[in-house]
């Protein structure tokens, strides 16, 4: 099972996209060649059949996702994977979609591109923290990125506007660049209604699930499936956790989940599945170019 995030015909920027969540198409073309040459695409829905009848899949089948909801997903991914003739899953940020919305490391990441250099203190260290440099930045970024997405009691839209003031930028919550367009809802029901493509959740505003009390979990679940259903006609069978690592999800995330009728939520955890693995525990390999 393999995770892409984006695709893009480039991206040029030095520090937006450092991390290669956005692939270039060429690469997105490349990855699919390869795979098709080598296995057989299933769909997440056969996944599930196969798990509940205990059939085996063909071998060296593999299944492809992309997550948070890009715009690039329907104008660019959607494409190759038609020429390809493989099915895929979009999973789909409800808040993204309904406001076009950036993930508060997007607006970072969007902030540190336009500052040319700074000096910021981040809430879980005294020590101040420089940057003039591309390579600064990123450096930064990866420490904001490995503190603020494995602690609970870090608020990351506080911790985003914080950091926008402490460069002196206004806080851009939503974008056009390719890197940050979302879907219009339009577009996800095309998708829907396309046979070789299934839509899926991934929460209304991409927190942590299993850092919410139940309150928090109860609507950030409910919310997205209220909206993917009355927004975009799509019954959610299939869901898969914001961030996806160990502490990103938990017993109570996945008993809510299934109360909700979700029959199979991936993670982020790297890795290959065999069929009797957890459909609630499901590996994907990440895809980065």
């Amino acid at each position: 099972m393999y995770l892409f995030h984006g695709v893009v015909d480039q991206h040029d920027t030095p520090v937006r996209n450092y991390t290669r969540k956005h692939i270039n198409t060429q690469t997105f073309s490349r990855v699919l060649d390869s795979l098709t040459q080598a296995g057989t695409p299933v769909s997440m829905d056969q996944i599930v059949e196969h798990h509940t009848n205990r059939e085996s899949l063909p071998a060296k089948a593999f299944a492809i996702t992309l997550d948070d909801g890009f715009e690039n997903n329907y104008s660019v991914a959607a494409g190759v994977l038609q020429a390809f003739g493989i099915p895929a899953t979009f999973y789909v940020t409800t808040d993204f979609v309904d406001r076009n919305m950036m993930s508060w490391i997007d607006r970072v990441e969007h902030c540190f591109d336009r500052t040319q250099s700074a000096c910021i203190r981040l809430p879980w260290s005294d020590k101040p923290h420089y940057f003039s440099s591309s390579q600064e930045k990123i450096a930064i970024l990866d420490l904001i990125r490995a503190n603020a997405k494995t602690n609970p009691s870090i608020d990351v839209d506080e911790l985003a506007a914080d950091v926008c003031r402490q460069c002196g930028q206004p806080e851009v919550k939503d974008s056009d660049d390719p890197l940050d367009r979302k879907m219009s809802w339009a577009q996800v029901r095309d998708l829907a209604g396309d046979d070789l493509f299934t839509i899926g959740g991934h929460s209304h505003t991409h927190r942590t699930l299993a850092f919410l009390d139940q309150d928090e979990l109860s609507e950030e679940i409910h919310r997205s499936l209220y909206l993917l259903k009355y927004q975009a006609g799509v019954d959610v069978r299939h869901y898969s956790y914001p961030e996806g690592l160990r502490h990103s999800y938990s017993e109570a995330v996945i008993e809510m989940l299934k109360q909700c009728a979700i029959e199979c939520c991936p993670t982020a955890e790297p890795g290959v599945n065999s069929t009797d693995d957890d459909l609630f525990r499901l590996r994907r390999i990440p895809i980065t170019g």
